[in-house]
Order: structure tokens, then sequence, then C-alpha cells
């Protein structure tokens, strides 16, 4: 598999109205606690980031991101940043680098084609992937990136505790859509889902609700998962108006976007905490003039994680799949044994133009 590309949108000028309603209790210990430093803090990890490259803008956030989560703590706090240069072979030579420097932890790369490359030098050095592909696990990387199985695991545990039971899935032919049907398969078939339509289709074609209807148990769907933002959105979305379905979302949606889309209010989906994002989002913007988005998120919870496992000497495996997890201005988190990611994410609504806090749903 190969990353599933994430939106730079984020939640800056909306109006969040906080009706929580938990489903399930959240991860323990905020990474930024104890920030006054009593061991190595993140020295002894590096941060693996495209500088040069195609991706430089993305890597350039996310250091900086990294720079702002330890703000005001010891000048040589934060993980070293090491250039992947967005190369396999450029990835491999920056942990090399940092590993003869005595880094205990390698944060990074952001792809998976270039993790494998990593890995191969790492040696027993443990290695925190910014992909999102969970495969990466398998060949032993513990996988940071925002998944399309934490989104759908999130949006069909709310929508199931709502009573709707009969889901349909609608994607294109991409990695996120092909991604996004294993893991509804997968997760729906373990929680007591029926998927009752899994189409691949061009979000500019008419007749949707019409096809839903028309393929095999269209007829009892409740509900619509549409993984897609942006444009695809907004053509999925006009093609269920008057369906009277559900509409389902994950987090590559974007509250400023679908704010001023009619087509969904009312409208369910997933995404990582507004309390803690849009702070983080709005100092990042004083500091440096743009939004930072979501992947530049990562980095941030990278160097909190690196700064506090660093502080208490922990920068070990057992550290990081500490059973109390971590909490980052992307929500609680825990790594199992293994290298998945569990993630609590909120799931919102649009109502009046306005995103409200539905549940909390905690990882699974």
């Amino acid at each position: 598999m190969t990353d599933v590309a994430l939106s730079r949108r984020t939640f800056i000028g909306t109006t969040l109205a906080a009706t929580a309603l938990p489903l399930l209790s959240a991860c323990g210990n905020t990474l930024g606690e104890g920030l006054a430093a009593s061991g190595p803090g993140g020295r002894d990890a590096a941060l693996l980031l495209p500088l040069t490259g195609q991706l430089a803008a993305v890597g350039q956030n996310m250091s900086r991101a990294a720079a702002l989560a330890v703000q005001g703590s010891a000048a040589d706090a934060a993980p070293q940043v090491y250039d992947t240069t967005d190369t396999a072979e450029g990835a491999a030579a920056a942990a090399s680098q940092a590993i003869a420097k005595g880094a205990k932890l390698l944060l990074g790369p952001l792809k998976s084609d270039q993790t494998p490359a990593v890995l191969a030098v790492a040696g027993r050095v443990p290695v925190i992937t910014f992909s999102n592909d969970e495969t990466l696990a398998a060949q032993g990387a513990y996988v940071m990136g925002l998944t399309p199985a934490q989104s759908v695991g999130a949006m069909f545990s709310y929508a199931r505790a709502q009573g709707l039971k009969q889901i349909a899935v609608v994607v294109r032919d991409d990695a996120l859509g092909n991604a996004t049907i294993a893991a509804a398969s997968q997760i729906a078939a373990a929680g007591g889902i029926t998927l009752t339509s899994v189409m691949t289709r061009n979000p500019d074609d008419g007749g949707l609700a019409a096809a839903l209807r028309a393929d095999g148990n269209g007829a009892k769907t409740q509900a619509v998962y549409l993984p897609d933002g942006g444009a695809a959105l907004t053509g999925f979305a006009a093609g269920l108006v008057g369906s009277g379905l559900q509409i389902l979302g994950s987090a590559q949606w974007g509250a400023g976007d679908i704010a001023a889309d009619a087509n969904l209010a009312g409208a369910w989906f997933a995404a990582p905490p507004p309390d803690l994002f849009a702070p983080f989002s709005e100092r990042f913007v004083l500091a440096f003039g743009e939004s930072p988005g979501l992947v530049a998120g990562l980095g941030h919870d990278a160097a909190l994680l690196a700064f506090g496992l660093g502080n208490a000497r922990a920068l070990t495996v057992k550290g990081i799949e500490r059973k109390a997890g971590f909490t980052g201005v992307l929500g609680p988190f825990r790594f199992l044994p293994g290298g998945r990611c569990q993630r609590d994410l909120s799931v919102l609504t649009l109502r009046g133009g306005v995103i409200e806090v539905l549940a909390e749903v905690s990882g699974t």
C-alpha cells in the first residue's frame, strides 16, 4: 500500500460547541506535561524529514511544529532534524547519520516507500514512521500517521451507537479509496455493521442516491460513508441530496470547507479533537503566517513524545508502547505491540453553519 495524502485544512475560524458524548475513555498522560527537563529531553531522538525535494514545504512545517512543541525549554530539547531529501536513499542516509550521532529513536520518514530503507539501517533503534500505511507495522515500524482505518473505526463506532448499522461506502479509485474499502470491510465485520454497498465512482457522475438504491441491499442503507474531502466530497454529497441518508465522513474533511456546503448540513465526520488542534494551529499561524495542516501536527506530537520519553529516559520499545499512551495536538494515541497506532478521534457535525462536537471515540 501507499500513503494516503492528508488535507492541509484546519479548524481555524470554526466555532465549536462542546456537546460531548463520550463512548469510551481516552488515553492518559499528555505529552507536554513536565516540560522542565530532568533527563536528556528529545535530543537523543532524531526527526527524519524532507527538507529538500518535492515535499520540502511539508517537512519544513513539520520541523517548525516540532520546534513549537518544546518552545520555552532548553535549546537542545527538540530532536535533531535530518534531511531525507524525499528519497529512500536520502532517508537511509539521514537515519545512518542520526544513529552515528547517538540517536536512540528515529521519528520518520514521512513516506511509506522510504520507511523500509530506514528500517534496514536502524538495527535495534526503534522507528516511528509518519506514514499512514499500516502494512509497515509488519515490517517493524510504529505507524504514527492518521490512517483510513482510524477514521472508519471512529465513524462506524459512533454510527452503530446511534442505531445505524446498514452503511454504504462510496469512494474514488485511488489510494484512499482502496485503503478505506479494506478497512471498512474488516471493521464492519467485527463491529456489527453491514456494508450494504461498496462503490467506486467518479464524484462528477450523477445519480448516486439512485445507484445506491439499485445496488443489492442498497434499499436498506441508512448511512453513506464518504472518506474524500474537497471537490470529490462536494460532488458525492450533491448526489445524495434528498436521499434522507445520513452522511458520514473522515479526517480528510476540512471543517472550513464543509461549513460552506449546505449539502453537508447534519453530516457527521471523524477528526482530531478540535479543542486540542485549534490552539496549536493558531500558535503556528501567529509564528509562521500560514496554517499548519494535520501532517504538521504529527511533527509537533512526535517532538513532544521524544521530549517526554527522553526526560523519563524511556526512548525504548517499552516507553513507546506504554499503556497510558500519549496526548498531542492530534488527540490521544497509543502504540500497540506490533506497531499499530490507536487514536481517539472526535465526531463532529455541521449545524447552522457551525461545527459541533458530538462525541469523543476511543480507538480500538
